[in-house]
């Protein structure tokens, strides 16, 4: 019996100061599983397949260093839970302060235009997702110094400097550096969203990027709306796009629909996508969902895994559609 309670006792001791070194972690992610019925005209294939959207876990943790300035820090990363892989710190994971000034970070994060566009996304991080059409041509690169402002009446900004994105190039010692701005002002039913991004490390082929982004909410209805302008680095294949959407709200169902295109210039290979779906919330943590989309020259399935995404020729003609049912749960 004493062994017993002297082995206790040990352990109290070494775990008691480990317990308090972690005691500001937390641990949270989103589990985001579906099973997908596609019809891929273009390349002749109709098949069942399942898909891991987007799902991830992470680790966040802040310290009060006194006199309202904190340190706050964030690993995050992606989980494949379909096909049993993942990277470690994929996502955003970064080490920063927060305090009266705002918030400053460095390390990966998603850019202040690719934030402005998934406020409006109704079909965000599904096989119908706005990027399918809408697509971000830098969303999350490495190497981020980033500020985000306090909220003064509702308007807040967003600067983010890459020094040198993993998208062009593998060597942080070569010139590829790229900025992101945004405005957003968000009060009470209104959201309106402006961002504009330029540099060398955008993509190998976009040269600068704009976007224009507002939802409003009157009762039970959403609207939701987005306007992108990219120029090519040729000059050749600058496009415009643009999605309108909305959404309603039944208790614990919410019916949506949005619809979006793109125009790109000296080709007639236009991506065009429409979804209907339907969400039904469980909890406020789990909730079960239906779509079906329709479009041509895309690959749906953006805001899934690389492997999980469905239509092998953009430039082909035909309909890709897809019928998704999905379940999410966060934590």
């Amino acid at each position: 019996m004493m062994k017993k309670i002297l082995a206790a006792a040990i352990v109290s001791a070494f775990a008691a100061p480990a317990f308090a070194a972690t005691a500001n972690v937390d641990v949270y992610g989103k589990l985001h599983l579906s099973i997908n019925a596609f019809d891929d005209q273009p390349s002749n294939i109709s098949d069942v397949g399942i898909s891991s959207n987007a799902s991830r876990i992470g680790f966040k943790g802040t310290e009060d260093l006194g006199g309202g300035l904190a340190a706050i820090w964030q690993i995050e990363q992606t989980v494949n839970m379909d096909e049993g892989s993942g990277n470690f710190a994929t996502r955003n994971t970064f080490v920063g302060l927060k305090g009266g000034f705002g918030t400053a970070l460095i390390g990966r994060h998603d850019t202040p235009l690719k934030l402005v566009g998934r406020t409006v996304d109704l079909f965000g991080d599904t096989m119908a997702d706005s990027r399918n059409v809408m697509a971000d041509a830098n969303g999350r690169p490495n190497n981020v110094l980033m500020y985000t402002s306090p909220t003064f009446t509702g308007v807040n900004i967003a600067a983010a400097y890459v020094t040198g994105s993993s998208t062009t190039t593998t060597s942080d010692a070569d010139d590829t550096d790229m900025y992101s701005l945004s405005v957003t002002y968000k009060n009470g039913p209104l959201f309106l969203g402006a961002a504009y991004e330029d540099g060398d490390g955008l993509s190998a082929t976009v040269d600068k990027a704009a976007r224009l982004a507002a939802g409003f909410t009157m009762g039970n209805l959403k609207f939701v709306a987005q306007y992108d302008k990219t120029d090519s680095i040729s000059g050749t294949a600058d496009s415009d796009a643009w999605m309108v959407g909305a959404g309603f709200t039944m208790g614990n169902v919410v019916l949506k629909a949005n619809y979006m295109e793109s125009d790109v210039d000296n080709t007639g290979n236009d991506p065009q996508q429409w979804t209907i779906g339907a969400d039904y919330n469980l909890s406020k943590r789990t909730s079960v969902y239906a779509l079906y989309a329709n479009g041509e020259y895309i690959n749906v399935g953006a805001g899934a895994g690389t492997s999980d995404q469905v239509g092998s020729c953009t430039t082909c003609g035909g309909d890709i559609s897809v019928i998704s049912l999905g379940v999410v749960h966060t934590f």
